[in-house]
């Protein structure tokens, strides 16, 4: 038998380019072309992995990263140390610090913590795009 008759048996035919999941483009191959797309906080997350307080920083920050040098501005820095306007919520600066110190206990403590600001962040953020929306 021919190696290549194997191969050509086991790829599905029947797909139409737009429906291969994710699964059948990595184990069929098929990466390299059509759609292919990314949450939008996924480097973030890979950030946070790496090192669970510059994802607290990059997630704080957010939109005030500029696309021109220098990147980091003043702007950034008066985000960091804003005080929060809700008295039950930490600042910014208090959360980069919880973050640090949860991630000197072990790494994951921080880890957890960071992702969890992630979710909640994204949460405020469609809950702030509903609310303009139907205004």
């Amino acid at each position: 038998m021919d190696g290549s008759k194997l191969y050509d048996a086991d790829v599905p035919t029947h797909l139409k380019a737009d429906d291969w999941t994710l699964f059948d483009k990595v184990t069929y191959g098929g990466l390299g072309y059509g759609s292919f797309s990314l949450p939008s906080n996924f480097f973030v997350i890979i950030l946070t992995c790496l090192f669970p307080p510059l994802g607290q920083i990059i997630n704080t920050i957010g939109d005030k990263i500029t696309d021109y040098p220098p990147f980091f501005t003043w702007d950034c820095l008066k985000v960091i140390f804003q005080p929060s306007s809700d008295p039950k919520r930490s600042s910014n600066f208090t959360k980069i610090i919880y973050s640090f110190l949860l991630t000197c206990l072990f790494y994951l403590p921080g880890l957890a913590y960071v992702l969890g600001n992630i979710v909640d962040s994204e949460n405020e953020n469609e809950n702030e795009n509903e609310n303009e929306n139907e205004n």
